[in-house]
């Protein structure tokens, strides 16, 4: 296939930060006396701190507003984040390889200061060429197509000659509806619940290693 570029979801994708995510979200709704577990967080893999926030409020009482809840979690994220956030194998030189062959591009559901806060702690920011977010594009988070639209925008590329690398349900809905040829990472879910990817593979790396043959 013809490839002009590549765009790439952040979490869980390029670090392995999702651990981080659901470590921090159960550890502030614990405090507030709601004891979730790991497989409660998978849902919300993916989706924006926002969207969660607004649903445990709805949901469970929490006499707090959306942005107190949403900044609850951030603090308790990026302390995690400084000390024990790691790139996937072979990220680094992947990304490396890559950026000095065509256009790449982040599109990420993660707030501007999430991702301010991932790439203090993994300066891997220079090798992209555009790097969109949620505040980019809200509210129209993925699964909506917008950030993978705007990305290939944003690095002159038509989205039907591009490839996405994901690992969530809601980023490969996303990059599908934006008319990209989608590759899953088993890295946050099983290949059945992203069955909806042209193609799946074990690690990120693994997925790198497919395009470089293609190229």
């Amino acid at each position: 296939m013809e490839i002009e570029g590549i765009v790439f979801d952040l979490d869980g994708t390029l670090v392995d930060s999702e651990p981080l995510h659901g470590q921090a979200w159960l550890e502030v709704l614990k405090a507030r006396g709601l004891s979730f577990d790991w497989e409660w967080f998978e849902q919300w893999i993916g989706k924006s701190d926002r969207l969660l926030a607004e649903y445990v409020i709805a949901n469970h009482g929490l006499a707090l507003e959306v942005p107190e809840l949403q900044r609850l979690k951030r603090e308790a994220y990026y302390a995690l984040v400084a000390k024990d956030l790691q790139l996937f194998p072979g990220v680094l030189e992947g990304l490396t390889f890559f950026s000095s062959k065509l256009p790449i591009a982040l599109a990420t559901s993660s707030s501007a200061t999430d991702v301010e806060a991932v790439f203090s702690a993994q300066p891997i920011s220079h090798l992209f060429r555009s790097i969109v977010h949620a505040d980019h594009v809200m509210p129209n988070l993925k699964p909506k197509p917008d950030p993978y639209l705007l990305a290939a925008n944003n690095i002159g590329i038509d989205p039907g000659k591009a490839v996405a690398i994901e690992d969530s349900v809601a980023g490969i809905k996303s990059a599908n509806a934006a008319g990209m040829y989608t590759l899953a990472v088993t890295t946050s879910h099983g290949a059945t619940e992203l069955q909806e990817a042209n193609q799946t593979f074990a690690s990120t790396k693994e997925a790198m290693d497919w395009i470089k043959g293609q190229l």
